[in-house]
C-alpha cells in the first residue's frame, strides 16, 4: 500500500501545481490540456482510494478458539488497535474486533497512538528536520536531568610506583523541561471515505511536517526563555568562536578557512555545517580553492553537498549569510512525550469538517558551546 500512498501524494502535489500555475496566469499555459489531464488525476485517485477501501474492507476471521486468547492480547503494536485507533479519529464506525481491541488498550492506557502511527510520525518528522538525525535525541518521559562532559584534563606521564593524582575532570549537566508543540488542520468530513494506509500516510504526512518545522526552527533559533535554546544561544559570539564577513564584502576561500580553524580538533569528527540553501548557493557556491577547484561539492545521486569535506544540512530556519559549523551531538534533545494525535467534529459542525489536532513535547539545549562557531555577515 505504501507505493498506492506515494502515488496519492504525487496526483496532490501535481493538482497544487497546476493550480498555481493557474492562478499565476503562467505563459503559454493550456487550459485545455491543464482541464484534461486534473480530469485523469481525479480518476486516478478515486480508483487508487476504491482499491485501498476494498482491501480495507476485507475480513479474515481467525478461528473461534483463538478469538479469547487474541482478545487479551491486543496492545499498540497489533493491526487490529491501530486500524481502531485510525478509524476512531477517522470519525468511521469500529467493527466487532475493532471495538474490542480499542476498549482493550484504550482501558489500561489511554487512547495512545498506536506503534506503526508513531514511528511513522517520528521517522517523517526526522526527514523534515535533518537535524534531529544528528542531535542527542532521547525519548524520556517527563524532564530529564542529562550529565556531559566538561572539562578534560589530558592523560598524565606516570611515574613507576609513585602515587597517582586524579585528573580534575568535571561533568557537567543541563535539564530539559518539556514544551508543547501543537498543530491543528481542518478538512472535509470526506476524509472518512479514505482507505485506512492513505488516512495514516496523509495524516502523519501533514502532521509531522508542521511539528518537525517548528521543532527545527527552535533547535537552531530558540532562546531558551520559555522555549526550547537553540544553536544560536551556544555561545556568546565574539572573535573566538564567530567570524564576521564585511557587511560590503563578499565571502571568500580565506573567509571560510578562518572559519574553519575556529573549531577545535577535538569536535572535527562528525562535524557539519548548517545553512540555508540560499546562503549556499550565493555565498559558497561560486567560490573556488587555490587550485581553481569548486568548494562545494555536490552529489547528484543523494542530493548531497560537502564543503572543504563538511557534510552540509541545509534548513531555511538558519539567518541568510549564517553558518554553524560542528558536532551536532552536544545538541541534545528530548521528545518527553509519544506524539498524540486527536480528533474533532465539534467546532466544524457548520462546514461538515473534522479537526485533526497533533502535539508534540519537546526540549533541546547546547551540552557544550565550544563544539560549535559560526560564521556571520555584518550588517550595513
Amino acid at each position: 500500500m505504501n507505493k498506492l500512498t506515494e502515488r496519492m501524494f504525487e496526483i496532490n502535489n501535481r493538482k497544487a501545481e497546476i493550480r498555481s500555475d493557474i492562478e499565476s496566469k503562467k505563459e503559454g499555459i493550456d487550459l485545455d490540456a491543464c482541464e484534461k489531464e486534473l480530469r485523469n488525476l481525479d480518476t486516478e485517485f478515486s480508483d487508487i482510494e476504491k482499491r485501498m477501501k476494498l482491501v480495507d474492507g476485507i475480513k479474515i476471521d481467525k478461528p473461534t478458539e483463538k478469538r479469547d486468547i487474541m482478545d487479551n492480547n491486543y496492545t499498540r503494536d497489533s493491526k487490529e488497535y491501530r486500524s481502531a485507533f485510525l478509524k476512531h479519529i477517522q470519525g468511521v464506525k469500529l467493527n466487532e474486533v475493532e471495538q474490542r481491541a480499542y476498549s482493550s488498550v484504550s482501558d489500561s492506557a489511554g487512547a495512545a497512538i498506536p506503534t506503526q502511527t508513531a514511528d511513522q510520525l517520528i521517522s517523517k518528522i526526522k526527514q523534515v528536520a535533518p537535524i534531529l538525525n544528528e542531535m542527542t535525541l532521547l525519548q524520556v518521559a517527563g524532564d530529564v536531568k542529562f550529565a556531559t562532559e566538561n572539562v578534560r584534563d589530558s592523560a598524565a606521564l606516570h611515574t613507576e610506583n609513585n602515587s597517582v593524582t586524579p585528573a580534575s575532570d568535571t561533568i557537567a549537566s543541563i535539564d530539559l523541561g518539556s514544551y508543547e508543540f501543537i498543530k491543528i488542520i481542518s478538512i472535509s468530513k470526506t476524509v472518512q471515505t479514505m482507505a485506512i494506509d492513505a488516512f495514516e500516510g496523509w495524516l502523519t504526512q501533514i502532521l509531522a511536517e508542521d511539528i518537525a518545522r517548528q521543532i527545527e526552527y527552535m533547535s537552531i533559533n530558540g532562546t531558551g526563555v520559555s522555549q526550547p535554546t537553540g544553536i544560536e544561544k551556544a555561545n556568546t559570539w565574539d572573535d573566538t568562536n564567530s567570524f564576521t564577513v564585511a557587511a560590503a564584502s563578499s565571502l571568500t576561500y580565506s573567509n571560510v578557512c578562518s572559519f574553519i580553524g575556529l573549531l577545535k580538533g577535538g569536535y572535527d569528527y562528525n562535524a557539519k555545517m548548517l545553512m540555508s540553501k540560499k546562503t549556499l548557493y550565493e555565498d559558497f557556491m561560486p567560490l573556488m580553492d587555490k587550485s581553481k577547484n569548486d568548494l562545494v561539492v555536490r552529489d547528484a545521486t543523494t542530493n548531497s553537498y560537502v564543503i572543504m569535506g563538511y557534510p552540509v544540512m541545509l534548513s531555511d530556519s538558519v539567518a541568510e549569510h549564517d553558518v554553524y559549523l560542528g558536532n551536532f551531538r552536544y545538541l541534545v534533545g528530548n521528545l518527553s512525550q509519544n506524539i498524540t494525535v486527536d480528533s474533532s467534529a465539534e467546532s466544524g459542525f457548520r462546514n461538515n469538517s473534522i479537526d485533526f489536532r497533533g502535539s508534540a513535547m519537546f526540549d533541546c539545549k547546547p551540552a557544550l558551546g565550544e563544539a560549535f562557531v559560526k560564521l556571520t555577515k555584518a550588517t550595513a
